[in-house]
């Protein structure tokens, strides 16, 4: 189950990919100027598109595309409630369209309900078997649930309709990434930003193989996540702590200090700041401030404890040391062998 909630984090389709759907609205009763306008024109933001949409749907109560395009924007605002009664609605209403069956099953796995979602994309599949859509949410599915023979099928065919999908490629990646065959993972990463050169994820899944291999080219690829959204924390820290472990600490603090600039209290770059140095630098005057700040952000972090603890120890200061020493310890349940033996060297100082 750990595994599979891991791959959670990877799979985009059911959380976010519907809000980049531009359906447009069709059989809408009164055909007005602004009633032929697609929904992404609809206004600027989703409450802006909500309050027109019930605005139609009050005049037109049993236009289904009408509730299939408000079930959208609840999505999109994660109001799985209110829109998974519009979808099955308009479902009730119509149940021959294939893009209604795949918003119900987006609803469905955003809610945990996994085997309902699945029946909702076979009956959108039912309905159209050469959907891109459906196939790439069946493939995504079946990625989840580990079964990865099948899951090759249905996005091999999602390929056949539309060999340009970048999503396709990526999942195809974490699929091979999770079958432990990392070169064919690179390979299918690498033709995921071929096809769609701002694909933030793959530059990720890229760098952070490269990182763990050790090689250079992980520099270059968290700068691309970096440019292509520089505020996600994920693509600061990977590059920084790459960097830490690489010999290179003074550019690793720098992208740390980028990295709070974004979120000042982000106790994982305090500590490691604090980390450089008191182990990098051998200063651990220098490194007890950010530690302190460390333990502010996140009063359970073990680690920071410790090295502060030790930090103490070397400057001499005994009685903070073993205080640190102490709380690592209780907060690590009672054991950690490292402080443990620190606080035995103490003993008599």
């Amino acid at each position: 189950m750990k595994n599979k909630l891991n791959k959670l984090s990877f799979i985009f389709f059911f959380l976010f990919g519907l809000s980049l759907l531009l359906v447009q609205v069709t059989g809408c009763g009164k055909k007005n100027k602004q009633e032929n306008k697609p929904y992404s024109e609809l206004g600027d933001t989703l409450e802006q598109k909500l309050k027109i949409l019930s605005a139609r749907i009050k005049e037109d109560p049993k236009n289904p595309q009408l509730l299939y395009q408000r079930a959208l924007v609840y999505y999109n605002q994660k109001n799985l409630y209110k829109g998974l009664e519009d979808i099955i609605r308009a479902i009730d209403m119509d149940s021959s369209d294939a893009k209604y069956h795949l918003l119900l099953a987006d609803f469905y796995y955003a809610d945990a309900k996994i085997e309902d979602a699945r029946n909702s994309i076979q009956k959108a599949l039912k309905l159209d078997p050469t959907n891109i859509d459906g196939n790439i949410k069946m493939g995504e599915l079946l990625f989840y649930l580990g079964d990865y023979v099948n899951m090759f099928n249905y996005l091999d065919l999602a390929l056949k309709q539309d060999p340009y999908r970048a999503k396709v490629y990526f999942i195809k990646g974490m699929a091979f990434k999770e079958m432990r065959d990392t070169n064919l993972a690179i390979s299918s990463f690498n033709t995921t930003i071929e096809q769609d050169p701002d694909y933030f994820d793959a530059y990720m899944q890229l760098a952070n193989i490269y990182a763990a291999r050790k090689n250079p080219l992980a520099i270059q690829y968290y700068n691309n996540a970096i440019r292509i959204n520089p505020f996600m924390i994920e693509a600061h820290y990977g590059l920084a702590f790459y960097l830490q472990e690489n010999g290179k600490p003074d550019d690793a603090i720098k992208i740390y200090n980028d990295l709070l600039s974004i979120e000042p209290n982000n106790a994982a770059a305090l500590h490691n700041i604090g980390y450089i140095f008191l182990f990098y630098k051998n200063e651990p005057a220098a490194s007890i401030p950010w530690f302190d700040k460390s333990a502010l952000a996140n009063p359970k972090a073990v680690n920071t404890f410790y090295h502060r603890g030790y930090a103490y120890e070397l400057l001499k200061n005994y009685p903070k040391a073993r205080e640190d020493y102490q709380k690592a310890i209780e907060l690590n349940n009672g054991v950690f062998d490292l402080a443990e033996k620190r606080l035995a060297d103490l003993k008599g100082k």
